[in-house]
């Protein structure tokens, strides 16, 4: 009975198993997978057989969780090990979490205390991120130790609260899992050792790195190539947060080396200040890192970096306070810069700016002891600081300003040298794109050729706006210049206030006072011509005095008028003027000009200057003699000027000149009387006592030479009838008494009617005055008739001289000059 329940029982227990066995995948399919997939894993491929030694044999399994897909075949299981043969894991992106704001929790695994140890030959991880597959092989020799080895070595220990472990890095595992086709990657050395342990909220990492990174630049303009050489050896920390989703990199303890070959400097494009340049860069550099780097989802943080060169030439740049967003990096970066740079070319170089997003404020200097060589020019002690606040300037036009101020000991470009030169350029732009910028000068002195200008100072604005259109800008400029001398000319006192419009052509307006001379200039400059106008105004002409001077100290404008028009075009050289003098009065030593008036216009051309034939007035010359009414005509043809037809009244009668050329070395001008009251030629002196009454004509040909001026062969002769007195003459009658024999003869002159008289004319250059008079006369009272020769020498020079000193003219003078009060 027993026998043969225990045999039915059996049978359907065997029965039982051989129905599971056979029903085995739907069994997995109704009960298993059900259960797996509570938990979010799907299993959509599974077989499994028992091999004759007991053990579980499964030669595909296929699990997918969260989008992440895993397949095994090959797999064997006991009660001691699960060994798989190949496992092969696709990495997907992710699915977002319905619960974005789940917080990781801290790992609380229920381990078992023996299960069987997992062996896995082969495992394939494949994704998009990845360069290649990786391939590895994963091996657990005791519960819950995992040694992983292939394209990545590591160890690890498996705890209910804690993974932790260690694994290396190196260039080739970077190149695998980095999918990029940057060459950089491909030319660095990398090797770290890291120790890693995770809870389930925290990963921290800790590790030495020895890295070395080299790259080569060509230069498409030579044959060189530049090495880049940087090696970073060290200890690196990291911390990442699940939960805040922070990343932290402890760096200090990381030495980071720089070091460029010499043939680096090629990488700057051939120019004429290639090589100064190239003379400032340091090949070696020290970049320091801070102690903590923090990434917060996608805020960035670095409290300071530093980048120090090596050597002779100290470059000095601190980054600090940076925080950024590295997903709009440049639209909420905030950071603060300093640099400092000192070289042998260059004594200092400083930088201090503030980085908020889209707006950098901050400062600088610069000082050099002299230019570099490719400037085409020399300065000594030259000193640049100032001072900026810029904003929108990433994608759109600037707003704020930028000011610059200069300063040099002395400077040489172009001919000029100058001295104590300081410049203040200010530029700003507002929001509606109006730009305005400033630039002040002062200049102690400068010298241009044989041209030397002392104390200048300038100012120049410039305001346009910036937006959609043509580009105009109005300009304004005052310029002060104390003095400007030269060999031939010295101008005082010049102020110039200036305002223009430049599009595209520049035109200005200048209203100029020069040595208190008034004038207005204007005109339009561009790229095919330069035309301009001055305009002087109705004023006085003292202010003359001051340019006549330069030139005759011995003259002076004591009252007049003046005015002008001057067209023409810088460019070609030439131009057209109309000039006016009027009611003007001068002296020239003791020599008395009144009312002279000329209206007269005229062309510069080709270096050429001429004016037209213009009549001039002339109320009265007084030199020793009073010459009135004097008109005539002058011109200027190819830059030399000459008068002639001169008229004028002279001692009751008349003169004429018919030409003089002004500075000609050597040139005979003809001068006519006719009509010369004798009384007033003879008796200039009143006290001489001779008295000769009558009228002269007579004919002078005033030769030049080469400063010399003399008459040859003058005349003199009398128009019609005449008279000769001599009373109380002191000569005359001394000669009377010592010769007696004479008083016969010389008695008939005491009162002679004239009836001719001839005479001619020569003076030297020295002055002295030689006539040879011939004197036909008839005496009433002895009823002779007298005909006459004397020879008379005599220096009109002094003559002159001292009759411009008598009282007639002397009060004159000092008339003048009172009223003008010089």
């Amino acid at each position: 009975m027993f026998k043969r329940v225990g045999l039915i029982v059996g049978a359907v227990l065997l029965s039982i198993l051989l129905l599971g066995y056979v029903f085995r995948l739907p069994l997995l399919q109704w009960v298993i997978a059900p259960e797996l997939k509570k938990a979010g894993i799907t299993l959509s491929c599974l077989d499994f057989s028992i091999t004759s030694s007991l053990n579980i044999h499964s030669d595909k399994v296929c699990v997918n969780y969260q989008n992440q897909q895993l397949q095994l075949t090959g797999i064997t299981v006991n009660t001691k090990r699960v060994d798989i043969e190949n496992a092969v894991l696709t990495v997907n992106p992710l699915p977002k979490s319905k619960n974005a704001n789940q917080l990781a929790k801290n790992l609380d695994l229920a381990l078992p205390l023996n299960r069987p140890l997992i062996n896995i030959k082969q495992l394939v991880v494949k994704s998009e991120e990845l360069n290649k597959p990786l391939k590895i092989s994963i091996l657990e020799p005791e519960l819950n130790k995992f040694n992983v080895s292939g394209d990545i070595k590591a160890s690890a220990i498996l705890t209910a609260n804690k993974v932790s472990g260690q694994f290396l890095i190196n260039d080739a595992l970077l190149k695998q899992v980095i999918n990029t086709k940057n060459t950089l990657i491909s030319d660095a050395n990398f090797n770290s050792q890291q120790a890693f342990s995770f809870d389930g909220i925290e990963l921290e990492l800790n590790g030495d790195i020895s890295s070395q990174f080299t790259h080569m630049y060509e230069f498409s303009h030579t044959n060189q190539q530049c090495q880049v050489n940087v090696l970073t050896t060290g200890k690196l920390a990291t911390r990442f947060n699940l939960n805040s989703q922070a990343l932290m990199f402890n760096t200090d303890l990381l030495d980071n080396k720089i070091y460029l070959t010499p043939s680096c400097t090629e990488l700057i494009p051939p120019s004429v200040y290639a090589d100064f340049v190239s003379n400032q860069v340091p090949l070696n550099w020290q970049l320091k890192l801070p102690q903590s780097i923090r990434l917060e989802g996608s805020e960035l943080s670095v409290p300071v970096i530093n980048l120090v060169s090596e050597g002779d030439k100290q470059f000095d740049i601190l980054i600090t306070d940076t925080t950024l967003n590295i997903t709009s990096p440049l639209e909420n970066l905030q950071t603060n810069l300093l640099a400092q740079i000192n070289t042998p070319d260059i004594n200092n170089i400083s930088v201090n700016a503030q980085l908020s997003g889209a707006v950098i404020k901050g400062d600088y200097a610069v000082m050099l002891e002299s230019l570099p060589e490719f400037v085409p020019a020399t300065a000594n002690g030259l000193s640049l600081s100032g001072r900026f606040d810029i904003s929108e300037f990433i994608d759109s036009k600037p707003i704020g300003l930028i000011n610059a101020k200069l300063t040099l000991s002395s400077v040489d470009a172009f001919d000029i040298s100058a001295v104590q030169y300081q410049g203040d350029l200010t530029a700003k732009m507002d929001t509606e794109l109006n730009a305005e910028v400033t630039l002040t000068q002062q200049l102690k002195s400068a010298e241009y050729k044989e041209f030397t200008v002392s104390g200048i100072n300038n100012t120049l604005t410039a305001k346009a706006n910036l937006g959609v259109g043509e580009l105009f800008a109005d300009l304004t400029a005052k310029t002060n210049i104390k003095a400007v001398n030269s060999p031939d000319i010295k101008l005082n006192n010049i102020k110039v206030e200036s305002t223009g419009l430049q599009s595209r052509a520049l035109k200005a307006t200048h209203h100029a006072f020069i040595n208190d001379v008034e004038l207005v200039i204007n005109h339009h400059l561009s790229s095919q011509a330069h035309p301009f106008e001055v305009i002087i105004p109705e004023q006085n002409a003292l202010p003359l005095n001051k340019f006549i001077r330069q030139f005759e100290p011995l003259a002076q404008l004591t009252k007049g008028e003046f005015n002008g028009y001057i067209s023409g075009d810088v460019n070609l050289q030439n131009a057209l003027f109309n000039m006016g003098i009027s009611h003007t009065s001068a002296l020239y030593n003791d020599y008395l000009v009144s009312d002279l008036n000329s209206v007269f216009s005229g062309e510069y051309n080709s270096g050429k200057l001429n004016v037209k034939p213009t009549t001039f007035n002339l109320n009265e010359f007084r030199a020793g003699a009073v010459v009135k009414t004097i008109e005539g005509q002058w011109q200027v043809s190819s830059n030399t000027a000459l008068i002639n037809d001169v008229k004028g009244s002279v001692f009751g009668g008349e003169f004429s000149l018919d030409t003089y050329t002004i500075g000609k070395p050597n040139q005979v001008a003809n001068v006519k009387f006719e009509n010369i009251d004798a009384s007033k030629l003879v008796t200039l002196d009143d006290k001489s006592g001779i008295v000769l009454t009558g009228r002269l004509a007579g004919s002078l040909p005033i030769h030049f030479d080469s400063g010399k001026i003399e008459i040859i062969d003058g005349s003199l002769f009398s128009q019609g009838a005449g008279n000769l007195k001599i009373t109380n003459n002191a000569a005359f009658d001394s000669v009377m008494q010592q010769q007696q024999e004479l008083q016969p003869v010389l008695g008939l002159l005491t009162n002679l009617d004239i009836q001719k008289l001839n005479s001619s004319v020569a003076l030297k250059n020295d002055g002295w005055l030689k006539l040879g008079v011939n004197l036909q006369g008839y005496n009433k009272a002895e009823q002779q008739q007298v005909n006459f020769n004397y020879n008379h020498e005599e220096n009109v020079f002094t003559l002159l001289r001292a009759l411009r000193l008598s009282d007639e003219i002397t009060q004159k003078v000092e008339q003048q000059y009172s009223q003008k009060g010089n």
